[in-house]
């Protein structure tokens, strides 16, 4: 075999490969069936600050030792939730809400982070991850999550699409 053939298949031989590839693969299609929904909402800005807004969660969680999982699940429905409530506001707009919740999210995160007791980390794992590290327990758990929003944005298509044309 030739050394761009060994190239292109090496990578399989790994089984931390085929799982990072799994979930990007995952990730992408559940990313863009849901994401054509916000896009055509008019909020295309909120996913940036609901995943800004899960790092003081995750950085509340890390100081009080909970899970880190949970405490940014919370940060991000909280975020979510409060952008909702002051968009009804009709003199704000709704990317002026998000702008200012990912501002304050993201910097509420890197000085309660940056004030732990004890903490002299990167903060890039809390920021970036690692896709190469991926379980096999995180690989049922995107497959289950994101077959279950598929489905819930199947049922829900006709609303969503009502709702994102004429509010």
């Amino acid at each position: 075999m030739s050394a761009f053939a060994d190239f292109l298949t090496g990578p399989w031989d790994h089984v931390f490969m085929r799982r990072a590839f799994l979930i990007a693969v995952m990730c992408g299609i559940v990313c863009g069936v849901v994401g054509s929904h916000v896009v055509l909402r008019g909020m295309a800005f909120i996913g940036d600050a609901v995943a800004h807004s899960v790092f003081p969660g995750v950085a509340i969680a890390f100081v009080l030792q909970w899970n880190l999982t949970l405490g940014g699940a919370v940060a991000g429905l909280v975020t979510a939730l409060l952008v909702a409530v002051f968009a009804q506001n009709r003199r704000l707009k709704e990317d002026s809400v998000i702008g200012v919740f990912f501002a304050a999210a993201f910097g509420l995160g890197i000085v309660i982070l940056s004030t732990a007791p004890g903490y002299s980390g990167s903060l890039e794992s809390f920021l970036f991850g690692q896709i190469l590290g991926i379980s096999d327990g995180d690989v049922r758990t995107v497959a289950i999550a994101g077959t279950g929003l598929l489905l819930l944005a199947l049922v829900l298509h006709r609303g969503l699409v009502t709702v994102g044309l004429d509010r």
